[in-house]
């Protein structure tokens, strides 16, 4: 066990946090190097190249000036040890090259599907064209609906193709002359006023992405063209202009150095697309047939055309995730397999996990704040899968890493404000649904100038106020990545998923009950991947014998899955349908439980929990995991108040704690009925082992001390501008010269000691904003970034007579880049605790 103990606690490079590094102004070898150097010294062994707004146009993307800075980091990084993924598009969503390839081919741009509804129906009905491009997909009249768009399913008629004859066609125009409108009312008993014309067209979005040279952003006018990711050739055409590139620059590094490619959130139409088109391209609409729909359901992806308007949509967005695996990320995959790298990188949307079989790394992203410890976002809404999203494909497709870029525009109001606090909350929320990589965003080049320091803030590394303290975060998370790679986590519960739909509903319920689940997704029953074994089913490593469907219809399934239900079923498999629509499509043997009953949640969910917690304990998370043939349990509190209480283990008892933070262990002990203590304060997280070392003592401190409080002097000090110069303890931001400054300010604090020798000190500073770093008697500091404050020292460290306690305080990075007065520095009280142990 103690070769294990270090293994966690000094884990291996590669276990590394892998942060986006904006390349994002001029360019200079030696501020890369130093950066390099500098990453290192914070324990960050590793990045993601990615080319971003600021970079000069003189230093073009992709030409031999760029690929030598490229070349020159790489190889820095090589001599290092260190590690590289590359970035494949400049600047985001992948595909177009930075417009290189829409300059290459035009016809390779963006395209999308346009509708037109014409309510009063003129003489001749024009159709104009406004690129020779465009074409002319479908048109249709239908009968009005009673609200607007919708049209009344049972009156649509399909007027082209598949009546083309009435159509006159030129290169700039289709037309419906008036005799062939009137023809069409001439029969049953149809009232042109009571008909709308619908024109399908294929045409470009005008879609674009962000770049990185100047004028290059959204709506500015040099936005690169994005390319239509649907067409083979333009998909083909991206490699050949950056995969082929960065191959015969830095090649010879791949496979050991540089182990990844990362592509980003890949979109089809492209940003900013002309309203109202949705993804296509070229004769898009033969795929959409073979999978069993028709000329005349093409309506329903834009209007409400009743009961079948979910199943034309579900489909069509099926379809396209096909086609996309198959143009975009297949081919990317295996080149990538060729080179001996990784795919990684991550979809558009949070729960897209059909699309993630492709990457050899899968990923995904929580950004923009849409999951925070604030309004139970970390458990509600669509992004809050997005944690589970890429470890659960991870998990199904055995793979043994998982990526998940977080902390994006994660501040509050999406500012600068994004406490070390916040960071340590988000690390933990993906840590314990399974991630193993992970990929802040974003270490800033330079924040020279708005254009650089307030695009997608904030700086989450050098340039934020808390990197001196660094060290603490990627330690933290080299541990907990280490932990969860090459582990298998407990969950003996299911929850089925759509390609592109993970229902969150009940898995709040799970979440907040502490009962594991993973997300079963369609595409792993259609491709053959699970495997019935007597009442379970396999999906790789992982064994579940219960299923559960939240909320959504059996029908909106492929018939594969249907059977597979059916035969676990027979099995004696537990499958529960969690729907308040008893009319839905019935499967023989499940059991159907309302989505508010929660007694019969508790009555069929709760006995597959690890343990039982006592307390409010709904923040606290909890997963169960077997790692080379060792269980651990990793506990982490979500929520914004302290957790106490007790646990009682069903099996596996733990007999060891790890604290993966402060890299300290102890023995747990029982109580005489057999529950442990658990005392998990405001965003911290433990792992308890079920082994335990020979080596290590209990924990025989008795339950009470004698305790010698101490109230500190406030010593102030006019030796620099960095010291606090005031007699008493008062906010930052109520002083006129510190309102919106950022940084570090030094306490000095003094008190006389005589009396008996205590075991343990404890300096609890009160009120802090943000970061404490303590030093007792100029002995080694402790640092602490979140409350309560309270930080812990030897007895020894305390001495007969006057001491010295030195506080340094780091505030936030919002005071200074965004001009907020937010609350800083050291408020108090403060006090020095002694405590004194009886034999």
């Amino acid at each position: 066990m103690e070769a294990v103990y270090e293994k966690f606690l000094n884990p291996g490079s590669e276990f590394s946090p892998m942060p986006f590094w904006f390349w994002n102004d001029r360019l200079d070898k030696k501020i890369l190097r130093a950066q390099i150097e500098d990453f290192q010294e914070k324990g960050v062994e590793g990045f993601v190249l990615h080319p971003r707004m600021g970079i000069p146009k003189e230093t073009e993307y992709l030409s031999d000036k760029f690929m030598d800075f490229v070349k020159f980091a790489v190889e820095e990084a090589h001599q290092r040890k260190m590690h590289v993924i590359l970035y494949d598009e400049a600047m985001y969503p992948s595909g177009a090259a930075n417009g290189k390839v829409v300059k290459k081919n035009p016809k390779f741009a963006s395209r999308g599907l346009f509708a037109t509804k014409i309510d009063e129906l003129p003489d001749v009905i024009e159709i104009p064209f406004n690129d020779e491009d465009d074409r002319l997909v479908a048109v249709y009249l239908a009968e009005k609906g009673k609200e607007n768009n919708t049209v009344n399913a049972e009156r649509i008629s399909c007027i082209f193709p598949l009546n083309a004859q009435i159509i006159r066609m030129t290169d700039k125009k289709a037309s419906i002359l008036q005799e062939e409108i009137d023809r069409f009312f001439e029969v049953k008993d149809r009232q042109k006023e009571e008909y709308c014309c619908i024109i399908l067209k294929e045409s470009y979005t005008n879609g674009t992405i962000r770049g990185v040279h100047a004028e290059q952003d959204d709506g500015e006018k040099n936005a690169p063209r994005s390319a239509d990711l649907l067409n083979p050739e333009a998909v083909r055409t991206f490699i050949e202009l950056t995969h082929e590139r960065y191959r015969e620059v830095v090649g010879q590094y791949f496979g050991n150095t540089i182990f990844a490619m990362f592509t980003d959130e890949p979109d089809i139409t492209g940003r900013n697309a002309d309203p109202g088109c949705i993804a296509w391209t070229g004769h898009f609409e033969r795929f959409i047939y073979q999978a069993g729909l028709h000329v005349e359901d093409l309506p329903g992806l834009f209007f409400h055309i009743g009961e079948k308007t979910a199943h034309i949509r579900q489909t069509y967005q099926k379809v396209i995730n096909k086609r996309m695996r198959e143009t975009y990320y297949i081919p990317i995959a295996e080149w990538c397999q060729a080179n001996q790298l990784y795919l990684t990188g991550h979809p558009a949307k949070s729960d897209d996990i059909g699309l993630l079989e492709p990457f050899t790394l899968p990923g995904q992203d929580v950004v923009w704040r849409w999951v925070a410890p604030e309004d139970e976002k970390g458990v509600t809404g669509e992004h809050s899968t997005a944690g589970k999203c890429g470890a659960d494909a991870a998990r199904h497709y055995q793979r043994q890493r998982n990526l998940n870029e977080y902390l994006g525009v994660c501040g509050i109001d999406n500012s600068w404000n994004l406490s070390a606090s916040d960071m340590k909350w988000y690390t933990d929320w993906l840590a314990v649904r399974g991630v193993n990589l992970f990929c802040p965003h974003a270490f800033y080049y330079s924040v020279n100038g708005k254009v650089r320091s307030h695009e997608r803030p904030p700086d989450v590394g050098p340039n934020n106020v808390w990197w001196p303290h660094y060290n603490h975060f990627s330690t933290y998370i080299k541990r907990l990545s280490w932990l969860m790679t090459d582990s298998i986590n407990q969950a003996e519960i299911g929850v089925l998923a759509l390609n592109n739909y993970l229902p969150w509903k009940t898995a709040k319920y799970f979440y907040q009950n502490q009962i594991e689940f993973n997300y079963l997704h369609e595409a792993l029953f259609v491709d053959g991947q699970l495997q019935l074994k007597d009442n379970c089913i396999i999906a790789g490593d992982q064994s579940y014998r219960i299923l559960v469907i939240d909320e959504i219809e059996i029908s909106e399934f492929d018939q594969v899955v249907k059977q597979l239900l059916t035969e676990f079923i027979k099995n004696d498999g537990k499958v529960y349908i969690i729907s308040s629509n008893r009319e839905m499509e019935e499967l023989e043997g499940v059991t159907y439980l309302p989505p508010d009953d929660m007694s019969s949640f508790k009555k069929h969910f709760l006995a597959s929990r690890y343990a039982e917690l006592t307390g409010e304990s709904s923040n606290i998370r909890l997963t169960k995991l077997k790692k080379s043939g060792k269980i651990y349990y990793f506990f982490t509190n979500e929520g914004e108040t302290n957790y106490k209480g007790t646990v009682k283990f069903f099996n596996d008892m733990p007999s060891e704690e790890w604290n993966p933070w402060a890299g300290s262990r102890k023995r747990l002990v029982q109580n005489d009925n057999g529950q442990y203590f658990l005392h998990l304060p405001y965003r911290e997280s433990i792992i308890w082992s079920v082994e335990a070392s020979e080596n290590l003592k209990n924990d025989d401190r008795p339950g009470s001390a004698k305790l010698i409080e101490i109230d500190p002097i406030l010593q102030p000090s006019n030796l620099s501008k960095h010291e606090w110069s005031r007699d008493s303890l008062v906010d930052w931001s109520m002083c006129e010269e510190y309102q919106y400054y950022s940084g570090t300010i030094t306490y000095h604090f003094s008190f006389n000691y005589h009396g008996e020798k205590v075991d343990e000190v404890m300096v609890d500073l009160g009120d802090v904003y943000e970061i404490a770093e303590v030093s007792l008697n100029q002995g080694e500091s402790e640092v602490k970034m979140w409350s309560p404050y309270m930080l812990q020292f030897p007895g020894e460290k305390l001495i007969e007579g006057e001491n010295a306690l030195t506080v340094r305080i780091t505030n936030n990075s919002a005071n200074q880049m965004d001009k907020q007065s937010l609350p800083s520095g050291l408020i108090g009280p403060v006090k020095v605790i002694g405590s004194v142990h009886s034999n």
